[in-house]
């Protein structure tokens, strides 16, 4: 992969939003049938230079041409952001000059018309020597149906054109061909000519409100021309949508309330390179109105203000159509004396009263008309006058030229926007999406106003893609750089966020020092912030992908690729690169090579027992492993083994029990006795956390098997850990214990701080459990002793899911001694820990844990708001029975305290119905205890108590189990009931 090819910007294959014209004579043969083939063979060329000058005249281009149609498109390659507007124009032109065109026959001819716009992928070929542009994709398609569907003499455009156009059009619903419903594809009927907005329909030009912009508000306000005061010229630079032109707006409304005379200027993509357009444009706008009738000469007009002659024959060297005289004339003034003439002709016209001018876009306002406008901020008048300029980055330089002061409009703050947002929106139910609007329009406000318009005419915004407006406009953008700096922006739309200005000259093959005249283009047309500690960005997310949807299939490779071979030479050691490398291996086509970099990234992710990204990693290698089939499956199985503990972590639980099964048919067929062995453990903690226990413990005890075999103490741990809690949920606590008291001693010495590709440290883990099996049985001392030595162990390895799981037995042991203030305390932090890292699985029983600790010191309400937050959330809807049920204990504890009796009984119960399905006998103690308890408290006569007194005696007499101190009736006193 050569520097050039990547550097250049040369490519096979352009992509941009662009709008196509398709059209045809309707009824050819009517007129060809009867008439000798030379004329036949005129009325095609007729209409052949007729479709090109008319598609021409307004900037476009005719691309295709084969008998009695073709094809034209617009925004390329001279890149207009008005390109629908000129389409339609150049359409509507084109049906207006037919109908006074007749056939061979007499007939008249007229044409059907198809228009819609949408990303086009652009490429020249050779055809008989010559180029030739050949359109491929969809958008030529649908231009094509609906140039098919048109009547003769009409004009269909899309609903997509008619959103990209900036122009007012009178539409009305044309009637869809079956085709075009097969796609739907809605067609609007174009019934006259695109016209500008005129200065009298400012409000209607910008609808959105000015939010957040006082300081600039109140500085245009002050500047406004009154009688007695100076003069003024003020320019406002900002990127495109940012919300200039709608402060300048104001401004003018402004000024017109006032009385004061407002003159625009618009600028021009098609004027741009015509000298003095907007200064013509002006003086003649200004001529038009003093104007009493056509007969008046053009003299006599500039007579009128008493300029002087040397100024009056300026003007009409510019205005007029030039005699052979004036013509040498002409010759002999420069471009300062044009200029001038420009100038005071414009304050003789306009200057008889305070007047603001405002100029828009002045990136498109040929450089002449900037000399004029500078010279005429300089002009001191008696009467005074606001020169207001907008323009976008790349024009700061000129319009520091002109104004006496520049003002940076910045994209708005997240709140501004979302203010902005419920304004646009008002009268509809936007608060769920508007959160996802303003991060998706990043400070933008026009790209907020699309997608919130997208809603208000009844669509469903894709956020995935771009507004086609928002796209448009920097695709235009991407094509005015020079050819480095618009391949630049293209690849640093793909290398990342913040990319090293040596790892971006690697992947382009050129120094630094070249590359950063490329960067100081970026940087001139706001495409990247400036340079920050030798790295660099795309201002916005929106501009990459903008930029990213221009580059073709092979070039992208061809980034990608190199981006790879840069970071390997680079950084040979890879640390926290597999990631990356992985991304652009995938890009460059190598999914092999792809999936072997997200393993990597996949380990080092489980290292740093960083749940959420592991999980993320998983999903980037289903895609990959997706696309690579049955040679991939080994690699699957290492995959969603890897990943199993962290989506357990994250309640991923309809993941896993997507893939388990697939993954214990295929350890089966390989013959992989170790994996076949891990499959069985992470089978027996989903049974588990899902209370299925007997198929858990039928698992878990052929993987104890397996393991012993092996001697593999990782899956020794794996299968026993994942067995005693079957067990003690199954209600065999005294065996749970026998089996977790071995485990424990296993995990001492060497193996006290080795992680085994566990998610936690398993010795931690399993004192934590441990812990929690001893109180079940009475043994609340030992059991705070387990929960201590778990806990010392992971802060010394720190290892947060470790603590977490550590604390969580702590904090339930202090609950039953009684020690409510500590527990509170330590399962905040525990809550903290796991809310930090993601640990989603555990944060409902933290939370229930936590709402009852707090409910026993006097702040029930405190608990019941972390209570509605979980669910809030919807943890309980992705985490383990045994969660969910600790998670409505403490929501129960937390409303009866609070004095909600009736609602707490109720959740109450709903924790015990959990209890009874999964056939746990702890959670039923513990549930029927609690009840008790409560109903001691409040209503000592309930009938209620002795019942669930007695049941519970009876299922702790039945498994050997010791329930928590509850009110006893017949004695009155507090007792451990064995």
């Amino acid at each position: 992969m050569g520097a050039k090819s990547l550097s250049s910007g040369t490519a096979d294959s352009e992509r941009r939003i662009v709008t196509v014209l398709a059209a045809d004579i309707a009824n050819s043969t009517q007129h060809i049938v009867d008439c000798d083939p030379e004329d036949a063979l005129q009325l095609f060329d007729r209409w052949f230079e007729h479709f090109r000058e008319t598609v021409e005249r307004v900037g476009g281009k005719l691309v295709s041409y084969e008998g009695d149609g073709g094809i034209a498109v617009f925004g390329w390659p001279t890149p207009f952001e008005d390109h629908a507007d000129r389409a339609c124009a150049a359409a509507w032109d084109l049906q207006a000059t037919a109908a006074s065109r007749t056939g061979p026959g007499g007939k008249p001819i007229r044409f059907r018309v198809g228009i819609h716009s949408g990303l086009a992928a652009l490429r020249r070929v050779d055809r008989d020597g010559r180029p030739y542009l050949n359109t491929v994709g969809a958008t030529v398609n649908i231009a094509a149906k609906l140039q098919q569907a048109a009547p003769g003499g009409g004009i269909l455009i899309s609903a997509q054109t008619a959103k990209l156009c900036r122009m007012r059009l009178t539409l009305t619903p044309g009637e869809p061909s079956e085709a075009l419903r097969a796609i739907d594809a809605l067609p609007w009927k174009l019934d006259a000519r695109p016209e500008s907005d005129t200065a009298t329909e400012i409000a209607q030009r910008y609808r959105s409100p000015i939010v957040g912009r006082h300081a600039e508000v109140a500085l245009l306000a002050a500047a406004l021309p009154r009688a007695g005061r100076p003069s003024r010229s003020i320019a406002l630079i900002g990127e495109p949508g940012v919300g200039k032109s709608r402060l300048a707006f104001a401004a003018v409304a402004d000024a017109v309330a006032l009385g004061v005379r407002h003159l625009i200027f618009f600028g021009d993509a098609q004027k741009r390179t015509t000298p003095f357009a907007a200064a013509r444009g002006l003086i003649e706008g200004l001529l038009d109105r003093t104007r009493p009738g056509p007969q008046q000469s053009l003299r006599d007009l500039l007579a009128g203000p008493r300029l002087d002659e040397d100024d009056i024959r300026a003007l009409e060297i510019a205005l007029a159509a030039p005699q052979p005289r004036t013509r040498r004339r002409s010759a002999t003034l420069t471009q300062n004396q044009l200029a001038r003439a420009f100038v005071n002709g414009f304050c003789a016209l306009a200057l008889d009263r305070p007047t603001i001018l405002l100029i828009e876009d002045l990136h498109q306002v040929d450089t002449e008309s900037r000399l004029f406008l500078r010279l005429l901020a300089e002009r001191q008048t008696e009467q005074p006058f606001l020169l207001l300029l907008t323009g976008r980055p790349e024009s700061r330089a000129e319009a520091c030229a002109i104004a006496s002061m520049a003002v940076s409009i910045d994209p708005l703050p997240a709140a501004d926007m979302a203010s902005l947002g419920r304004q646009l929106g008002a009268g509809r139910d936007m608060e769920a999406m508007l959160e996802r609007f303003v991060a998706r329009a990043d400070g933008i406000p026009f790209v907020l106003e699309e997608l919130v318009r997208s809603v208000e005419n009844g669509e469903t915004p894709a956020l995935s893609t771009l507004p086609p407006t928002v796209e448009s406009a920097i695709h235009a953008r991407l094509e005015r750089l020079p050819s480095g700096g618009k391949a630049l922006a293209q690849a640093l739309s793909l290398l990342g966020e913040n990319v090293d200005i040596g790892f971006a000259a690697a992947v382009m093959g050129i120094g630094e020092e070249a590359l950063h005249d490329d960067l100081a283009a970026l940087e001139r047309f706001a495409f990247i912030h400036p340079l920050s500690q030798h790295a660099t960005h795309l201002r916005h997310q929106i501009i990459a992908e903008a930029c990213a949807n221009t580059i073709g299939r092979d070039r992208r490779r061809q980034i990608h690729g190199a981006a790879v071979a840069a970071i390997l030479s680079r950084h040979p050691g890879l640390n926290g690169r597999h990631q990356q490398l992985a991304f652009h291996a995938e890009g460059a086509g190598d999914d092999m090579a792809a999936l072997g970099y997200l393993w990597e990234a996949g380990l080092e992710a489980r290292r740093s027992s960083a749940a959420a990204s592991l999980n993320l990693i998983f999903d980037r290698a289903l895609q990959v492993i997706g696309r690579l089939g049955a040679a991939a499956d080994e690699k699957y199985m290492d995959f969603v083994l890897m990943a199993f503990a962290s989506m357990v972590q994250l309640g991923e639980f309809d993941k896993v029990n997507l893939h388990l099964p697939r993954v214990m048919e295929l350890v089966r067929r390989f013959d992989r006795p170790a994996l076949t062995c891990s499959t069985l453990s992470q089978l027996g903690m989903l049974c588990w956390f899902e209370g299925r226990y007997a198929e858990g413990l039928r698992a878990t005890e052929e993987g104890i098997a397996i393991a012993r075999a092996l001697e593999s103490p990782a899956l020794i741990f794996s299968n026993q850990i994942m067995q005693s809690n079957i067990l003690h949920g199954m209600g065999d606590v005294h065996r749970a214990i026998t089996e977790q008291r071995a485990l424990c001693v296993m995990l001492t010495g060497a193996l006290e701080t080795a992680r085994l590709g566990a998610a936690g440290i398993p010795s931690a883990t399993a004192l934590a459990f441990m812990s929690w099996f001893l109180v079940d049985v009475g043994q609340l001392d030992e059991g705070l002793a387990f929960a201590e030595r778990g806990l010392a162990i992971a802060v010394r390895a720190q290892d947060p899911y470790s603590e977490a799981l550590a604390r969580n037995a702590l904090g339930r042991n202090l609950l039953l001694l009684g020690r409510n203030a500590e527990a509170a305390t330590c399962l905040a932090i525990a809550r903290g820990i796991s809310e930090r890292n993601g640990y989603d699985a555990i944060r409902p029983n933290l939370a229930g844990r936590a709402a009852a600790a707090l409910s026993r010191i006097g702040r029930a309400r405190e608990g019941l708001e972390i209570v509605e937050e979980c669910l809030r959330l919807g943890l309980h809807q992705r985490t383990g029975q045994l969660e969910v049920y600790n998670l409505h204990i403490g929501h129960a504890e937390a409303l009866y305290r609070s004095g909600d009796t009736v609602a707490g009984l109720d959740k109450l119960a709903e924790a015990l119905a959990i209890a009874r399905r999964t056939g746990s006998p702890c959670l039923i103690v513990d549930g029927l205890g609690l009840r008790a308890r409560l109903l001691a408290e409040t209503v000592p006569a309930d009938p209620r108590i002795d019942e669930d007194l007695a049941e519970r005696d009876a299922i702790c007499r039945r498994h050997g189990l010791v329930a928590a101190p509850a009110f006893n009736r017949r004695k009155g006193v507090r007792k451990r009931v064995a």
